[in-house]
C-alpha cells in the first residue's frame, strides 16, 4: 500500500494553486491505476482533506452502505460530500483550491501539507501548531496506547 507521510510546507500563490510535495507526487504517480485526479473536502479541524480518486470512491461505496436515514450520517454527508471538489494536477505539479475551500481553512500564503496515510491533509500553519501542541499530541498518545 501507498502511503502519504511526512510535513511539508508550501505557498499558494495569487489565484489560488499550490504545488503537491513532490513526495507525495511521488505516491500519486506510483498508485496501481495510475489516477492522478484528487478530490478535496473540508474536516471539521479546519483544515482541507485531499484524497487521490480511488480512495475517495472507496470511501464514497463505504457511505453508501450506511442507512441514508441516519440523521448523523445526514450531517456528516453534508458536511464531508457537500464540500466535496474533484481536481487535477497541472503540468508543475500544481492543484487549485478553490476560493471556498481556502476560506473555509483560513489558508493564507503559506501552508502545511500533512501526511495522513491514505490521504493528506492542508493546513493553515498557526491552526495547525494549535492543534498539534506537545501537551495535546502526549495526551492523545497516552489514550490510543493500548490500541498499538
Amino acid at each position: 500500500m501507498k502511503v502519504f507521510r511526512g510535513r511539508f510546507q508550501h505557498s499558494l500563490d495569487e489565484k489560488g494553486r499550490v504545488a503537491i510535495p513532490q513526495r507525495f507526487r511521488e505516491t500519486l504517480d506510483n498508485s496501481e491505476d495510475g489516477v492522478l485526479s484528487l478530490v478535496i473536502t473540508v474536516e471539521p479541524d479546519e483544515c482541507l482533506v485531499v484524497y487521490p480518486e480511488p480512495s475517495w470512491r472507496e470511501l464514497e461505496s463505504k457511505v453508501a452502505l450506511l442507512p441514508q436515514m441516519n440523521e448523523d450520517l445526514k450531517v456528516y454527508l453534508r458536511f464531508t460530500i457537500g464540500w466535496a471538489t474533484d481536481c487535477q494536477l497541472d503540468r508543475q505539479g500544481r492543484i487549485l483550491i478553490p476560493q471556498p475551500l481556502r476560506e473555509y481553512a483560513r489558508l493564507e500564503r503559506d501552508i502545511w501539507f500533512v501526511g495522513m496515510l491514505n490521504k493528506f491533509e492542508i493546513w493553515n500553519g498557526d491552526r495547525l501548531s494549535e492543534i498539534t501542541r506537545k501537551e495535546r499530541v502526549r495526551d492523545v498518545a497516552q489514550s490510543l496506547a493500548g490500541l498499538f
